[in-house]
């Protein structure tokens, strides 16, 4: 009984972690151009204020991952918990543009630790029967963080400021910190005799420097330039990787291995199509429908709080039905809610685009767990962190993707067009539909993915 309670102390504190950041990442969304008035910073340097911690969270995650396989992950996992509160608290006295995105950073890096570990610390916990069930309801935890984030911090941010935001996610991560202290062993030894690939994790690194910064700053030249170069670091990464006595990346794990791959793909894929959906129609609601941000926000929770609610239950599901099922479910229906979203004019009613939402909502619930699921369940323990890693990875290289793809087709057809001008609606109608359709593909290709993993197997826990 007592391993039993001590295990699920376990899945609360990695839960109530997964909120906290989640809802540090949503909450911050309203409260950015507040800060940036405040700060006396200008749009470009603000714009880092998202972008760093995004390419922090993504280079750190493998190579971390790699280090708890040496380490303790649960070392790792409290190293980053820890740095993550910490920035938090410096940033509350901040008042320096450049200080600000340096602590950005580290706030990112130090998610990267969690990331990297957490997931892996749960399916390293509980047995294989039940993972399904434990993923969904850590799942669960990141959507309701994304849920009341935006309405918790506008509240925060009208009745104080911005740096209240920021007072209550170091509260949170300061309290898990210290549950984690107080209930978790910490193995300080070093854990494993295999030495940490240096060169493998500087050519990832610039792999996903160069992949994520290059999207950011689609269509300029230099980013086109940057997402090349990413692909010849990607190769000098793959062969060095095919070398090495010790990889950072055992790339075993993706061949003969097709139910592991194919769920990374539509991870990738499925993220690529979907992200991008709350931009899009917030930027549609607030301009051609003339609603307030406020009532834009309440639409758009439909999406998260569907998720959060059904997430669980997908992850239960996964644990007794076959996760292809499941997860080419869910993608069929975030295709569906793309679909209805191709039509979308001055004219939908907004009782539509909230169904819209809703349905993408389930259906990403029910792909997400058993997902997350596959992705475990397709390796063995000594794989753990790396797996971990790669779905935390998987899902930032999906959005940035996403979003890259939203500022190509508008650098096209909208251009610097005037906002609030009928011509500029016109053309962000025009805009959407097409982008809904360029991602309805996109989720198709996810679908058929999610399909191609085959069949659940057993993996032998070595």
């Amino acid at each position: 009984m007592s391993n039993i309670r001590e295990n699920f102390v376990i899945l609360a504190i990695v839960s109530l972690t997964s909120f906290t950041i989640s809802f540090a990442g949503s909450s911050l969304n309203l409260a950015i151009p507040i800060m940036q008035i405040d700060l006396q910073a200008d749009s470009p340097t603000m714009s880092w204020f998202v972008t760093i911690y995004i390419l922090a969270t993504a280079m750190f995650q493998i190579p971390f991952a790699k280090l708890s396989d040496i380490f303790d992950r649960k070392l790792i996992y409290l190293l980053g918990l820890f740095i993550f509160s910490m920035s938090c608290v410096v940033i509350i006295f901040c008042k320096n543009i450049s200080l600000l995105l340096l602590l950005r950073f580290l706030q990112g890096f130090g998610g990267a630790l969690t990331y990297a570990t957490g997931t892996a610390i749960l399916a390293n916990t509980f047995s294989p029967e039940i993972k399904g069930k434990i993923f969904g309801i850590n799942i669960s935890s990141v959507y309701f963080g994304l849920t009341t984030g935006p309405v918790v911090g506008g509240l925060i941010v009208s009745y104080f400021s911005w740096r209240g935001i920021f007072v209550v996610i170091s509260l949170l991560g300061v309290l898990s910190s210290i549950l984690i202290l107080l209930k978790v062993d910490i193995n300080l030894e070093k854990i494993s005799g295999e030495r940490f690939d240096f060169l493998g994790a500087l050519f990832y690194t610039l792999t996903l420097i160069a992949l994520l910064y290059g999207f950011r700053i689609l269509p300029k030249t230099v980013g086109y330039i940057l997402i090349g170069s990413s692909i010849l670091f990607s190769v000098f990464f793959i062969f060095w990787e095919s070398k090495v006595a010790n990889p950072l990346i055992q790339l075993s794990i993706f061949k003969n291995n097709r139910f592991f791959t194919f769920a990374n793909l539509s991870s990738i894929t499925y993220y690529a199509s979907v992200s991008a959906i709350a931009f899009l129609i917030n930027l549609f609601l607030q301009n051609v429908k003339n609603l307030s941000p406020q009532v834009v926000g309440f639409i758009l929770l439909s999406r998260p709080l569907s998720q959060a609610l059904v997430a669980p239950f997908g992850g239960l599901l996964s644990d007794r039905v076959e996760h292809r099922i499941l997860t080419t479910i869910g993608t069929i229906l975030g295709a569906l809610s793309l679909l209805f979203f191709l039509f979308l004019n001055a004219n939908t009613p907004i009782y539509l685009i909230l169904l819209s939402l809703m349905l993408g909502g389930i259906g990403f619930g029910l792909f997400s767990s058993p997902n997350t699921n596959s992705i475990m369940s397709g390796v063995g323990r000594k794989y753990y962190n790396t797996a971990s890693a790669l779905i935390g990875t998987m899902r930032t290289i999906g959005q940035t993707i996403s979003m890259g793809i939203v500022t190509i087709v508008f650098a096209i057809l909208i251009g610097k067009e005037q906002v609030g001008t009928a011509i500029y609606n016109s053309k962000l109608i025009e805009s959407t539909n097409i982008l809904f359709t360029i991602f309805l593909g996109i989720s198709i290709v996810a679908s058929i993915f999610s399909f191609l993993r085959g069949k659940q197997f057993n993996v032998h826990n070595d």
